[in-house]
């Protein structure tokens, strides 16, 4: 584990290719009521793949399958990996899953929606690097 992240994200569509954020709570210190991916920190010595099984089922009640890694982003607070559904899997459809956590919202939203300038600056950053191709970012 000694390459692993301090951070792991989903990047979730449905079936409709919409995204699957939360939003976060007003008061939250981290992207106060912004939309973000779901995902989380590393605790103790879980790997990568078990970190974001884990905060996708205590965030949304989502069992994720096979995973691929497709983005790697640097941040003053450590490194983020990002994550999503392999061979075609879909994310939650609208009306399966509900915010599992207090405060938190579950939106989808469609790519050239107005909603997606809510989408916080760091996972802006990895969608939009994604979109040009690239596989890695780095954020002040």
């Amino acid at each position: 584990m000694f390459n692993e992240p301090r951070y792991c994200c989903a990047i979730l569509m449905d079936s409709r290719g919409r995204y699957v954020f939360e939003r976060r709570p007003r008061d939250e210190a981290d992207a106060p009521g912004m939309l973000t991916c779901f995902g989380g920190g590393r605790e103790g010595r879980e790997d990568a793949e078990s970190c974001l099984r884990r905060e996708l089922k205590e965030e949304l009640g989502f069992e994720a399958g096979e995973l691929e890694r497709v983005f790697t982003l640097r941040t003053p607070r450590g490194e983020a990996w990002f994550f999503r559904l392999a061979c075609g899997a879909t994310g939650p459809e609208e009306g399966t899953v509900r915010a599992l956590e207090a405060g938190f919202e579950v939106v989808w939203v469609e790519s050239g929606s107005e909603l997606m300038k809510e989408v916080g600056a760091w996972h802006r950053a990895v969608l939009d690097g994604i979109r040009r191709g690239d596989r890695e970012a780095t954020v002040e």
